[in-house]
């Protein structure tokens, strides 16, 4: 671990917000973590949102924060002695607005080429005559299926939107693509099609959103790939290369794998990486398996609430998640991971849909569908 090479430059709140960190590797890279306030709140809050300046031979910066936050983001770096005058590009982890809606302040004042996976940027643009309703015709295409409802969707996000389209992005179509020296990439959908995480110096890895602390990220549907297909490239013929919960534990058996060559690299997650005032330190290999079981038990839980009757999505929800988890939007993400962990459930042959409700087929095969994905 490297807890004895964390120095704090600027302290933040219990929750690390506005904090400034600076990770020294045993090469003499450093990494400087920047953690940028969040806009969501109450007992689904994921905490600040963490960004990563990388130094090397093109150095570089990984997430932007969300919207609002580019020139406080700009602030500590130069705080941190590292001013994005100064780097060569940033990158992003996933394209969710809490990670890139800082982008557009920061490359409007400083110019900086954007990198991103190149999903990023088949699902950034709108096509009204595409979207799945006239409501988010004019959204982007990664948005379309947000599990927010659309209160807030409207309140926080047109302006958003607008600014997406806007930027130009380098898109990264390989995983062999030459970031900078001693810096991987790894390809890691499943919370978002287009994740991805970056191993520096093998002592290192930024997960972004794929592996946090103390929370599970949220799993996409593998529906969504039927109404996105139209703006992805060819290549992409099955929703579960992208979207999806299997998609998500590949790439969570995918990092697993890489942990058992490297089993000291430490993880460096997009939020949670403080809370309550103390240093989430992972160990990728152990986080991955907890994460895998995790969704085994969510499993299971479902197939033990639907046991006696069919239920719908929302009635799972209100009976599996505890109630403070459900005020506000956190119904709308409890449905989505209940349907999400529905849609396996249903490729393992333990549910099917009866009038709208979910039902128990009798049988218990999603353990080892869960075993078999690779």
């Amino acid at each position: 671990m490297l807890d004895d090479r964390i120095t704090i430059l600027s302290p933040g709140d219990d929750y690390g917000n506005d904090m400034v960190a600076r990770i020294s590797l045993s090469t003499g890279r450093e990494i400087f973590a920047l953690a940028t306030k969040n806009v969501y709140a109450g007992d689904w809050d994921l905490g600040p949102t963490w960004n990563y300046v990388v130094a090397s031979d093109r150095p570089f910066l990984v997430d932007a924060g969300r919207r609002g936050v580019g020139p406080s983001l700009m602030e500590m770096m130069e705080f941190a002695g590292i001013p994005a005058s100064k780097l060569d590009f940033v990158i992003l982890s996933h394209g969710h607005e809490d990670h890139d809606g800082g982008l557009f302040a920061l490359t409007q004042a400083t110019g900086l080429e954007i990198k991103a996976h190149h999903t990023y940027q088949s699902l950034a643009a709108a096509a009204p005559s595409r979207a799945p309703s006239a409501l988010v015709a004019h959204f982007p295409a990664s948005c379309w299926y947000c599990p927010m409802p659309d209160t807030f969707a409207q309140k926080h996000c047109p302006e958003y939107h607008k600014e997406r389209e806007r930027l130009k992005v380098t898109p990264i179509f390989d995983e062999n693509y030459d970031l900078a020296q001693g810096i991987s990439i790894l390809h890691v959908p499943g919370h978002s099609p287009d994740c991805l995480a970056f191993v520096i110096d093998d002592e290192v890895i930024l997960t972004g959103d794929t592996i946090l602390p103390e929370i599970t990220p949220h799993p996409t549907r593998e529906q969504y790939f039927e109404g996105t297909q139209c703006m992805l490239p060819s290549h992409y013929d099955e929703a579960q290369q992208l979207y999806g919960l299997r998609a998500y534990i590949r790439s969570v058996k995918r990092l697993r794998d890489l942990s058992s060559g490297l089993p000291s690299l430490a993880v460096f997650p997009g939020h949670r990486l403080v809370s309550n005032g103390q240093w989430n330190l992972l160990n990728l290999g152990d986080r991955c398996d907890e994460l895998i079981q995790h969704h085994i038990q969510r499993c299971s839980d479902i197939l033990d609430l639907i046991d006696s009757q069919p239920m719908t999505p929302a009635e799972i929800a209100h009976k599996h998640f505890e109630p403070q988890l459900l005020t506000g939007f956190g119904i709308n993400l409890a449905i989505n991971e209940v349907l999400s962990h529905s849609e396996l459930l249903e490729l393992s042959g333990d549910v099917t849909w009866v009038d709208g409700k979910i039902a128990s087929t009798g049988k218990r095969g999603f353990e080892s569908f869960i075993e078999g994905i690779h």
